[in-house]
């Protein structure tokens, strides 16, 4: 007596196993577009850490006359100090993480940092997060200076392009 075998036929993949690739395919879509949400705000993260180290680096040179001349770049000075922060130094001057000049200039007893080239996103976002003591003063775009916070709201109306200026002016 003869048996017969049944030979199932056989594919590359079958139905569910093409529903798990897929299914693993999406996932890792979503968490490479997670991740560069992620690292496209970081930028603006180690930018407000990188200012705040400035700040409070710069408030150290004060002495009992002020911070120097008014006019005097002391960025020369922070960067012998090493109280830059994460900015970029190129020789004695200072850029932020979009190429745009950082400078931080004595006027007598206040100093003012002053960042140019911001994008939008990172305009809004230091200065509403920057200044928040009545000491420190935020310009946007060469607008007024606001002493204190700026909200969310008034910095997007004062952040109109992709080239953005803020200037801080400190005791």
């Amino acid at each position: 007596m003869q048996t017969r075998t049944h030979h199932s036929q056989r594919g590359f993949l079958s139905l569910d196993g093409m529903f798990w690739l897929m299914l693993i395919a999406v996932a890792l879509g979503f968490i490479v577009f997670m991740g560069y949400r992620t690292f496209g705000s970081s930028d603006v993260t180690i930018e407000q850490s990188s200012l705040g180290t400035l700040l409070t680096n710069t408030k150290r040179l004060k002495s009992t006359t002020g911070y120097a001349a008014n006019g005097t770049d002391l960025a020369p000075s922070l960067i012998n100090l090493e109280g830059t922060g994460g900015m970029s130094i190129n020789g004695t001057t200072l850029s932020n993480r979009w190429n745009g000049s950082v400078t931080v200039v004595s006027n007598g007893m206040t100093f003012t940092i002053t960042e140019t080239n911001l994008p939008k996103n990172a305009c809004i976002t230091l200065a509403s997060n920057m200044a928040k003591d009545k000491q420190t003063t935020t310009a946007i775009n060469g607008g007024a200076a606001i002493a204190g916070e700026i909200t969310a709201v008034a910095a997007s109306a004062s952040c109109s392009s992709d080239k953005n200026t803020i200037a801080w002016t400190s005791y």
